[in-house]
């Protein structure tokens, strides 16, 4: 079965075209991974939280937290002096939401089930993470208070995207 020269020349052409096309994969850029404090009801706990942004498309993906669902995406908002981004909670109906009331946070802290929102600020140039934990009501019902440690591909600690 011979194929026909023209076809074979242009099968050549699209997949060399295809080769030096630039790639329109999108990459986490910048990876923070904050340590710190949940505070609510007068009380405070150690947390964690590890974010992957992925700046030109404006995403924050959570990767490891004691504190949110991992796996979570937020929108983010680029400023020069921050990044933004807001948690809503899971859908009391989902079974994220079952996962997640289960875990020590709301355990330790049973005011938080009233949980809505998470307003989050990482500050670019100290890396001092603030988050506001709102109600249904939008009352404050806690703080995060963390400091982060940012790196980027070249210094991410493997394994790699």
């Amino acid at each position: 079965m011979n194929a026909h020269p023209a076809s074979v020349r242009l099968l050549v052409f699209a997949v060399a075209v295809l080769a030096v096309a630039p790639g329109t994969a999108q990459e986490f850029g910048v990876y923070l991974n904050c340590s710190g404090q949940v505070q609510a009801g007068g009380r405070s706990k150690n947390a964690h939280l590890d974010l992957a942004l992925r700046r030109n498309s404006s995403l924050a993906l959570i990767q490891r937290s004691d504190v949110l669902p991992v796996g979570d995406k937020m929108k983010l908002e680029i400023t020069p002096a921050f990044y933004s981004m807001v948690f809503h909670a899971p859908r009391p109906n989902s079974a994220v939401y079952y996962d997640w009331i289960r875990g020590t946070l709301l355990v330790w802290g049973p005011g938080l089930r009233e949980l809505q929102t998470i307003r989050i600020s990482v500050d670019r140039q100290s890396a001092a993470l603030e988050g506001d934990m709102r109600d249904v009501n939008d009352r404050s019902i806690g703080r995060l208070k963390m400091r982060c440690k940012p790196s980027d591909n070249d210094s991410a600690p493997e394994p790699k995207f």
